[in-house]
């Protein structure tokens, strides 16, 4: 079972107080409530979108900027890092804990990428693309970026652009129809919390076969 807040929030003090910071109880508890989205310790409370903590958290994207305004607040602005470092260490040190990421960047290149390489070619929109050529299957060529909306402000799930191909190989005995598909869409997550994540995702994309071979070939006719 995952720990609730008020047992996030004991852990990290005592490692706190143990490497130096001298810090209380209630105020560990407003930096954790910081570090996962909320303005202040009574906001989380009065919080409908989640059980306080980690509960039902597969993937935790901390609020560091949010977490280091407070610390600033509070008067622990020079001990931050070291905040924000037992903070993590305290979710990653849970019976089981939730995948732990300082920023954005990092849950969507070490999860959502590979999420959606793995899972493209089993899209349908992709499957439909590939019938109408005289290809086969090659290799998944996704990036994804981050998107406009902030975790935070998302309420049921959270959408990440991600855009490249699916590349094909050609089978020389047959005529040239495309070899390759242009891919287009979103890895939608789902929330568990303000900034905790589900390993709950689907992969919402259109697909279409790349027609520049044939703009290139009535070019140079």
């Amino acid at each position: 079972m995952k720990s609730d807040f008020s047992s996030l929030a004991f852990v990290a003090r005592q490692s706190l107080v143990a490497s130096g910071v001298s810090i209380s109880l209630g105020h560990t508890q407003q930096l954790l409530a910081a570090s996962l989205g909320y303005g202040s310790l009574a906001a989380i409370q009065a919080s409908t979108e989640e059980e306080p903590g980690i509960a039902g958290a597969n993937f935790v994207i901390l609020d560091v900027a949010g977490l280091s305004a407070r610390a600033a607040s509070l008067g622990y602005g020079a001990a931050s890092d070291q905040i924000t470092e037992a903070i993590a260490a305290t979710i990653k040190s849970d019976p089981e804990p939730p995948a732990v990421f300082l920023t954005p960047l990092d849950f969507i290149e070490d999860v959502v990428v590979p999420f959606a390489n793995d899972t493209v070619m089993d899209h349908d929109a992709v499957s439909d693309a590939a019938a109408n050529t005289n290809a086969y299957f090659e290799g998944a060529y996704l990036e994804a970026t981050e998107p406009d909306e902030a975790l935070k402000d998302c309420r049921e799930f959270w959408e990440i652009p991600v855009e490249g191909n699916v590349g094909m190989d050609q089978d020389p005995d047959k005529p040239f129809s495309g070899d390759n598909i242009l891919v287009k869409g979103v890895v939608r997550v789902w929330k568990a919390g303000r900034v905790c994540l589900m390993n709950d995702m689907e992969l919402d994309i259109g697909a279409g076969v790349d027609d520049s071979y044939y703009d290139l070939d009535e070019a140079d006719a």
